[in-house]
C-alpha cells in the first residue's frame, strides 16, 4: 500500500529542523524488485529461476490500501529513497540510501571504501568516548563515586514504563527545588553548570557528553517487539484522543515531544482525512475487526516497515544507550547519521564494535539498567544501587494543595461579589464521599437530589437560610465534569444579622465555631452526620482543605492533615493513579474511533495482540537485531545485579504490596 508518512511530515512546522525521510520500501515495491531481479539479463538455471520467482511471491503478499488512501491519492509526499539502487548485491553508500537494513534485505557485500571507512570511524569514535568518560569521572573510582551523589539523569527510552518509574519513582525521591523541571520538549538546563539535582528526558547519552562531570545515569529497557507494539498503539491512541486535530495543550504537548512529533502527526493525518471523508459521506465508514489490521489507519505490519520508524523506533534503545538516535544534536555528535549507518550494516567489524561498546557502556558507565518486563524488581534494583531507599520519606505534592488554592479563590469570589451584600464571612471546606464518583457529580439529576439534602441538613446545624449554603464543583469555573477524584466543595455564608438568641447548645452559628470544628476534623460528625443521612453506597467522608474569608479580603486557608509516605508507599499510590488516568484517557481516546465506524471497537489489549501473526513479531524483532541482543544482555546483567542484592549483607529492599485499581 502506499504509506503516507509524508502528511505527517509536512504537518510539521516550518521551524523545525528535525529531518524526515520517506516510508520504508512498500511490499509492491519489494514485489516489483524481486520480479525485476528474477527476469534479469544474466543466464540462471531453472533452480535459481524458480527459486528467484519464489521470492517475489513471498515479497508480493500486500497491496493494500486505507479508503482515505484511496480517496486522497493526490495528498503531497515526500520523494522515496533510492531503494532501487542495488545492482549486483552492492548498495551505493549515498546520502539517499536509507537505513534500517535487515537480514534479508542486507547487501552481500559493501564496497571495500565503505568498510574501511566504517571501521575507522567506529574504531575512533568508541575509543574518544572512553577517554570523554575517564575526563568526566576525573580517572578515579573515587572522583567518579563523589561527583555521582550530586546530579541523576534519567534516559528515558521511550515505551518503556518510563513514565512509571520516572513520575512514581524517581521524581517523588527527590525534593521540589532539586528538580529540573520539565525538559522532554527540549532540554533547557545548562549541563556544564547545573542548579538543579534529577533530569529525565527522551535526550540520548549524547547529552551526559555535554557534562563536566560524570552524572549517575540510569535506564530502562524493554523487549523490542513490545515496545514497538506499545509505540504503534500509543501514536493511535493520541491522535485518537482528538481525532486529528491539535489540542490546545497547556501542559507538555505529546505532539511535540520526539518521537511522537512524527510517529503521531502520521495517525493525525490518516484520521482527519477519514474524519473528513466520512461527514461528506456516511456510507464510507469502515468496520474494524481487528485493531492491528484494518482500514482505518496503517496497518501494524505496514506500519513496522516504514521510514520513520526505522529512524524513531526499530533499534532506538541501542542508538539512546549510544547517543546516536536520530534526535542526537548533530553539534555534539556530528557523525551521528554515519555511526548510524555503520551500526545497521549487520555482520560487519564496526556494528560489531558498536555493540561491543553498548553493553560496555551498559555495564560500566551507566549506575543502574533496569527491565520494563520486570518492573517491581527494577524499582528495588534502583532503590538500592542509586542510594533511594524506599522506606525513606517520599517528596510528593500534596493534591491538598491544588484544593486549598481552588477554595481560597471560591472564597474571595464570594467575599466580594456584589450581589452579597449582607456577606460577614464565608467557611467553606473541600471534602468527598470517597464512592461517588466524577461520574455521580457530573449525573444533574442526582447532583441537584444530593445537593438537596446536604445543604438543607448543613443549614440547620448552622442556623442558616438554605440558600447560604452551597456545594460547588471543586472547579473555580463550574464544571462538576473535570477530574478532581470526586472533590467538590461547600461553603457556609454568614451575616451580620446572624444571632446566637435562638441557638441550641450544638449549633455552629458562627464563623469561629464552624472553623472550629474544621480544625478539629469532626465537621462530619458535628455538622452534617445529625441531619443528612448519607447513603452507605456513598463511602467514607474525606476532608481536605478547609478555609475562611471576609469582605475585608483576609483569608485564612489551612489542610485538613499533611501527607506523608514512604517513597515505597508513595509509588504503589502514584501507581494506582496513573493505571487509572491512562486507563480513562485510552478508554475515552478509542470511543472517538468507535463514534466513527460501523460497529464496535476492541480495544489494545494483550489478547488483541494474538490475533498478529507470529511471522509479523519475528519480522519486527529481525529489524531490532540490535535492540534484541543489548535488551538480552542487559537481562543477563540485571540477573547477576539481582542475585547481589538478594545476598547482600544490607538487606534486601522490598515495595509495599500492590493498590487495587478498580
Amino acid at each position: 500500500m502506499t504509506e503516507r508518512a509524508s502528511v505527517a511530515a509536512i504537518a510539521m512546522t516550518t521551524t523545525q529542523t528535525y529531518r524526515r525521510s520517506a516510508p520504508a520500501r512498500t511490499r509492491r515495491g519489494r514485489a516489483r524488485r524481486g520480479w525485476a531481479w528474477a527476469r534479469g539479463k544474466r543466464s540462471r538455471s531453472a533452480a535459481t529461476t524458480l527459486a528467484a520467482l519464489a521470492l517475489w511471491f513471498a515479497f508480493a503478499r500486500g497491496g493494500r490500501r486505507t479508503p482515505t488512501e484511496a480517496m486522497s491519492a493526490d495528498v503531497p509526499t515526500l520523494s522515496r529513497r533510492d531503494d532501487d539502487a542495488r545492482r549486483d548485491g552492492v548498495v551505493e553508500t549515498s546520502d539517499d540510501v536509507g537505513v534500517g537494513v535487515v537480514e534479508d534485505e542486507a547487501p552481500r557485500k559493501m564496497r571495500r571504501d565503505d568498510v574501511l571507512r566504517c571501521d575507522a570511524l567506529t574504531k575512533e569514535w568508541v575509543e574518544r568516548q572512553r577517554q570523554a568518560h575517564a575526563a568526566r569521572t576525573g580517572g578515579g573510582d573515587e572522583a567518579e563515586k563523589r561527583r555521582a551523589l550530586d546530579f541523576l539523569y534519567f534516559l528515558h527510552v521511550p515505551r518503556t514504563a518510563g513514565r512509571s518509574f520516572h513520575w512514581c519513582f524517581l521524581k517523588p525521591a527527590f525534593e521540589q527545588n532539586a528538580l529540573c523541571g520539565n525538559h522532554y520538549m527540549g532540554v533547557k538546563m545548562n549541563p556544564k553548570d547545573p542548579k538543579c539535582h534529577f533530569l529525565a528526558t527522551h535526550d540520548d547519552y549524547s547529552l551526559v557528553e555535554r557534562f563536566r562531570e560524570q552524572p549517575r545515569v540510569v535506564t530502562m529497557l524493554r523487549k523490542p517487539s513490545s515496545r514497538a507494539l506499545s509505540s504503534y498503539e500509543f501514536s493511535i491512541e493520541v491522535a485518537a484522543r482528538s481525532f486529528g486535530v491539535e489540542p490546545n495543550a497547556k501542559r507538555v504537548k505529546t505532539r511535540e515531544v520526539w518521537p511522537w512529533n512524527v510517529l503521531t502527526r502520521h495517525m493525525d493525518a490518516l484520521l482527519r482525512d477519514y474524519d473528513g471523508m466520512i461527514r461528506k459521506d456516511k456510507s464510507q465508514k469502515v468496520s474494524i475487526s481487528n485493531v492491528y489490521e484494518n482500514k482505518l489507519y496503517t496497518p501494524f505490519e505496514d506500519w513496522a516497515e516504514m521510514q520513520m520508524v526505522h529512524d524513531d523506533i526499530h533499534n532506538g534503545q541501542f542508538l539512546q544507550v549510544l547517543g546516536l538516535t536520530n534526535n542526537t544534536d548533530e553539534r555534539v555528535e556530528p557523525n551521528a547519521e554515519e555511526l548510524r549507518k555503520c551500526a545497521l550494516w549487520r555482520g560487519t567489524k564496526a556494528s560489531k564494535t558498536l555493540m561491543d561498546y553498548a553493553k560496555e557502556r551498559l555495564e560500566k558507565e551507566i549506575d543502574v539498567v533496569v527491565l520494563h518486563e520486570r518492573l517491581d524488581e527494577s524499582i528495588e534494583l534502583a532503590a538500592h544501587d542509586l542510594n533511594l531507599p524506599l522506606d525513606g520519606q517520599a517528596h510528593i505534592v500534596n493534591p491538598a494543595n491544588i484544593d486549598r488554592d481552588l477554595l481560597q479563590k471560591r472564597i474571595k469570589r464570594l467575599t466580594s461579589s456584589e450581589r452579597r451584600g449582607d456577606v460577614s464571612e464565608v467557611v467553606g471546606f473541600v471534602f468527598r464521599f470517597n464512592r461517588l464518583t466524577r461520574k455521580d457529580l457530573n449525573d444533574k439529576a442526582f447532583r441537584e437530589r444530593y445537593v438537596s439534602v446536604l445543604s438543607e441538613g448543613v443549614a440547620m446545624k448552622c442556623g442558616v437560610s438554605q440558600d447560604k449554603v452551597e456545594v460547588w464543583p471543586l472547579d473555580i469555573d463550574g464544571d462538576w465534569g473535570r477530574q478532581y477524584e470526586g472533590f467538590h466543595t461547600l461553603t457556609v455564608t454568614y451575616s451580620e444579622e446572624s444571632k446566637d438568641d435562638d441557638a441550641y447548645d450544638d449549633m455552629v452559628v458562627n464563623a469561629d465555631a464552624l472553623f472550629e470544628v474544621l480544625q478539629k476534623g469532626t465537621v462530619f460528625e458535628v455538622v452534617i452526620q445529625p441531619n443528612v443521612k448519607a447513603d452507605e453506597t456513598y463511602g467514607d467522608f474525606e476532608l481536605s482543605a478547609f478555609g475562611r474569608g471576609s469582605t475585608d479580603g483576609k483569608t485564612v486557608m489551612k489542610l485538613s492533615k499533611p501527607v506523608n509516605r514512604t517513597l515505597g508507599e508513595q509509588y504503589r499510590v502514584c501507581e494506582a493513579t496513573q493505571l487509572r488516568k491512562y486507563g480513562r484517557l485510552r478508554q475515552n481516546a478509542l470511543k472517538h474511533i468507535e463514534e466513527r465506524i460501523d460497529g464496535s471497537y476492541e480495544t489494545f489489549s494483550s489478547e488483541a495482540r494474538k490475533r498478529i501473526p507470529r511471522r509479523v513479531i519475528d519480522r519486527v524483532d529481525e529489524l531490532n537485531f540490535l535492540d534484541y541482543e543489548l535488551w538480552a544482555f542487559a537481562n543477563k546483567l540485571f540477573d547477576e545485579r539481582m542475585a547481589r542484592l538478594k545476598n547482600s549483607p544490607d538487606g534486601f529492599p522490598s515495595l509495599p504490596e500492590r493498590l487495587a485499581t478498580d
